[in-house]
């Protein structure tokens, strides 16, 4: 089950819940205050590139992709 990051509405704490992905807003409550009037947030986290990485050298070791450099 993937894990999901939503903000509640109510009282703008923001919290993580693993949830099936046909479920992912229904029946999540606030932790913090109950609130059932939440919204689902991206996380920056999977989207985020570390710091020695490059586009230029991504899949250097791929012949496939030498003609791309």
């Amino acid at each position: 089950m993937p894990l999901y990051e939503f903000e509640c509405l109510e009282c703008n704490s923001q919290f993580e819940k693993i949830v099936p992905i046909a479920d992912a807003a229904r029946d999540v409550t606030c932790p913090k205050c109950s609130s059932s009037k939440i919204k689902k947030v991206i996380s920056a986290g999977s989207h985020r590139l570390s710091s020695g990485s490059s586009l230029s050298t991504a899949g250097a070791g791929c012949p496939a992709n030498s003609r791309f450099r």
